[in-house]
C-alpha cells in the first residue's frame, strides 16, 4: 500500500466531516445534501493525476456500508409501530405494495426498452429505496449488484435519486400537496394553518428510538459522558461482529468473497435483532456514526469510479428510477382512494417510504397538519428497518425471470 492509498483512505475518513459541517452553514448546500456532497468530492478526487488504489477505496467503502447499516437499525424500537393508527398502517402497507408493483412491471419493460442488463438488482434497490431511503438503496445495490459494475450502478441509482427525488420532493411542497387534499380529503386530523411551525415540539413526545431519527447528523453525543460513549463503542464493537457473521456465511455459502448478499442479509437481520437488547437501543449516537459511514462510503464510491461506466449506466438507470417513482406515486394514490386513505395520511406515508425520516416534518408543516409528524416519522423509520430485506427478497425473486 503506497503513501497515496494511505493518504486516500484518511480523506475517505475525515472529508465527510467537512461536508456535514458546510450542509449546517450554507442552506443550499443542505438541500443538496451530504451524500451529494461526498459523490462529486469523491468524482474530483477519482480525476486527479494521483496513482491511489482505486480497488482498496472500494474495499473500504463496502466495509463502511457493512458497519453502518447494523449501527444504524440498532436504536430503532419495532414495537413503536403498534402506536400507528389502522389508517397509517394501511397507507404503509399500500405504499409497499405500489414500490413493489412498481419496480416489478418497470423490470419486466426495462431490458427491451431501456437494454438494462442489471434490472432485477434495481428493482430490488428501487424496492429498497422507495421504502425507508438511501442507506436501503446503498445496501441493497452492495447485496445484489455484480461486483463487475457495483460502483458505477449504485452511483448511478444515487444520481438519479438525488435527480428524480429532488425534483418530486419540490413538487410535493406545491403542487402535489392540493391534489391530495382534493382528490382524497383532508380526515380529521389536519391543524389550523396558523398553528403549523417547523420547529414542531409534538415530535419530543415521541419516544427517543424514533426522534433520534429526525436529525441525520446530530453528534452532540459526543459532549456526553464517558459512560454513553463507552456504550457507542460497544454498539460499534458489536456492529463489527456482525459484519464477522456475515462475512463467515458469505464464504461458507459461496465459497469466496465476491458478492455481499449474505453479509447484507446478515447484518440487516442481526441489526434488527439487537435492537431489542434495551442496552444497545438507548445507547446514544448509533444512528449519526451510521450515516456517517454511509458518507464515508459514497466519498469511496465514487473516488473508486470509471467514468466511462458511469456515463454508459446513467440515463438508462436514470430513466428506470423516474419511471419506477412516479409509476409508486400514482399506484399508491390510487390505492389510497381505493381503501379509503386520507389525503394527509397518504401523502405522509409516501413520504416516509420515499424520503424516510429527516423529510417527515416539512412535509407535515407544508400539509398543514402537525398530528402527521410523529406517524410519519414511526413509518419512515419502519420502512428504514425492513427496506433492505424487502428490496433484497424482491431483486432476488425477479432475477429468477
Amino acid at each position: 500500500m503506497n503513501a497515496y492509498t494511505i493518504a486516500s483512505l484518511i480523506v475517505m475518513l475525515i472529508l465527510p466531516a467537512g461536508a456535514v459541517a458546510l450542509c449546517r452553514r450554507v442552506h443550499i448546500l443542505n438541500v443538496i445534501g451530504a451524500v451529494a456532497l461526498c459523490y462529486v468530492a469523491g468524482l474530483v478526487i477519482s480525476l486527479l493525476p494521483v496513482p491511489y488504489d482505486k480497488g482498496m477505496t472500494q474495499t473500504v467503502a463496502s466495509v463502511a456500508v457493512a458497519l453502518a447499516i447494523p449501527l444504524i437499525l440498532f436504536g430503532f424500537d419495532l414495537r413503536s409501530v403498534r402506536r400507528l393508527t389502522a389508517k397509517t398502517t394501511l397507507g404503509l402497507t399500500l405504499q409497499f405494495i405500489a414500490v413493489a408493483a412498481s419496480a416489478s412491471a418497470v423490470f419486466f419493460i426495462s431490458e427491451p426498452l431501456l437494454g438494462l442488463e442489471n434490472a432485477a438488482p434495481l428493482s430490488g434497490m428501487a424496492m429498497g429505496l422507495y421504502t425507508g431511503g438511501t442507506p436501503n438503496l446503498v445496501a441493497t445495490g452492495n447485496a445484489l449488484l455484480p461486483s463487475a459494475t457495483r460502483t458505477e450502478t449504485i452511483l448511478a441509482a444515487n444520481t438519479a435519486d438525488f435527480l428524480v427525488g429532488g425534483v418530486y420532493f419540490l413538487m410535493i411542497l406545491t403542487v402535489v400537496r392540493p391534489l391530495y387534499r382534493r382528490f382524497l380529503g383532508n380526515g380529521q386530523a389536519q391543524a389550523p394553518k396558523n398553528d403549523v411551525k417547523t420547529d414542531d415540539t409534538s415530535v419530543a413526545s415521541c419516544d427517543s428510538s424514533v426522534t433520534a431519527f429526525v436529525d441525520e447528523y446530530d453528534y452532540g453525543f459526543l459532549k456526553n459522558d464517558k459512560k454513553r460513549l463507552l456504550n457507542l463503542a460497544l454498539c460499534v464493537l458489536l456492529a463489527v461482529a456482525c459484519l464477522g457473521v456475515g462475512a463467515l456465511l458469505e464464504i461458507l455459502i459461496n465459497g469466496n468473497m465476491d458478492g455481499s448478499l449474505y453479509i447484507m442479509v446478515t447484518v440487516s437481520v442481526l441489526g434488527l435483532a439487537l435492537s431489542f437488547v434495551p442496552r444497545v437501543r438507548k445507547a446514544e449516537g448509533t444512528y449519526p456514526v451510521g450515516q456517517y459511514l454511509i458518507l464515508v462510503f459514497s466519498l469511496g464510491l465514487s473516488m473508486s469510479l470509471d467514468l466511462s461506466a458511469l456515463a454508459r449506466e446513467l440515463l438508462p438507470t436514470l430513466a428506470f428510477f423516474a419511471m419506477t417513482q412516479v409509476l409508486t406515486v400514482i399506484v399508491h394514490l390510487l390505492l389510497c382512494k381505493l381503501f379509503r386513505v386520507d389525503g394527509g395520511t397518504a401523502l405522509i406515508t409516501s413520504t416516509a417510504g420515499i424520503y424516510g425520516p429527516p423529510f417527515i416534518a416539512p412535509v407535515a408543516n407544508s400539509y398543514g397538519d402537525r398530528s402527521l409528524i410523529v406517524p410519519g416519522i414511526v413509518c419512515g423509520v419502519f420502512g428504514l428497518a425492513v427496506g433492505n430485506l424487502v428490496g433484497i427478497g424482491l431483486g432476488s425473486l425477479l432475477s429468477l425471470f
